[in-house]
């Protein structure tokens, strides 16, 4: 009796492991496809991903694209400058495979924003982070307003002048404080409350039990990036954050599965 009592305590335990956490393509499915293009967002959704993360940038007509560098130069080969560069010629340019992409995807583009957000599942989230200054938002806040007509919306932003205007843009939406340093969180959570932003997503690294403590206490949520192994995936899930960004949310979830 003892024996069936423990095996369902575990088989219990896995299915809320399984049900709780949520997983968030970085850059789309970036494992498989070329990071930030439109084919990454859309398998990231494909394949069961609670999310999709995407970088944007503002080009020099006044386009918000999907990009992480400022220039093309990692990606394609050529480097221009996004911000001094028009669409027209950033979009002629093909995305480079990484190691990992599987040849299908060759000849990505990269894609406007606008093109992204209207390939939003009903109950699916695009997680936008914000790459560049406050010049953006004009043209963010005409794009949402017009393409965005299903799924949902957060942002994100390691500039903390960025991410606050962006809470007070759009109050209704999600915000999140980028940061890789512990020390630099700690120090700003006043600042973090006090721009009502609803919380930091971190580098795992430094997320700790101290750290989240605090966080807890501020009333902060709490979401972690970028996680592709199953060991951190479940030190995260001990600290109890239940979001985290991965290049591979469907390997992420089958082996969180076989733990059943």
């Amino acid at each position: 009796m003892r024996s069936f009592s423990l095996i369902t305590i575990l088989l219990f335990f896995s299915m809320c492991l399984t049900a709780q956490l949520r997983f968030i393509g970085h850059r789309g499915a970036s494992y498989y496809a070329p990071e930030n293009s439109l084919a990454a967002m859309e398998l990231a959704w494909q394949l069961g991903a609670d999310g999709a993360e995407c970088d944007i940038q503002l080009t020099k007509d006044n386009k918000v694209v999907l990009c992480h560098d400022g220039n093309t130069e990692r990606l394609t080969g050529k480097k221009l400058d996004i911000a001094k560069t028009s669409y027209s010629d950033l979009k002629k340019l093909d995305i480079k495979l990484s190691k990992t992409n599987t040849v299908y995807f060759e000849g990505q583009k990269m894609p406007l924003l606008k093109d992204v957000l209207k390939t939003i599942p009903d109950n699916q989230l695009l997680v936008i982070e914000i790459k560049c200054g406050k010049e953006i938002f004009p043209k963010l806040q005409k794009d949402i307003k017009k393409y965005h007509k299903t799924g949902n919306i957060a942002y994100i932003g390691f500039g903390f002048e960025t991410i606050v205007l962006a809470k007070a843009l759009f109050p209704e939406t999600p915000c999140y404080y980028l940061s890789s340093s512990k020390a630099d969180v700690l120090k700003k959570i006043p600042e973090i409350q006090k721009a009502k932003l609803d919380g930091v997503d971190l580098n795992s690294k430094i997320i700790d039990q101290q750290l989240v403590d605090e966080l807890r206490i501020a009333n902060l949520e709490i979401w972690a990036w970028t996680i592709d192994t199953l060991d951190e995936t479940l030190r995260m899930k001990e600290l109890g954050i239940n979001v985290i960004t991965t290049n591979r949310p469907s390997w992420l979830r089958e082996q969180i599965l076989t733990l059943k």
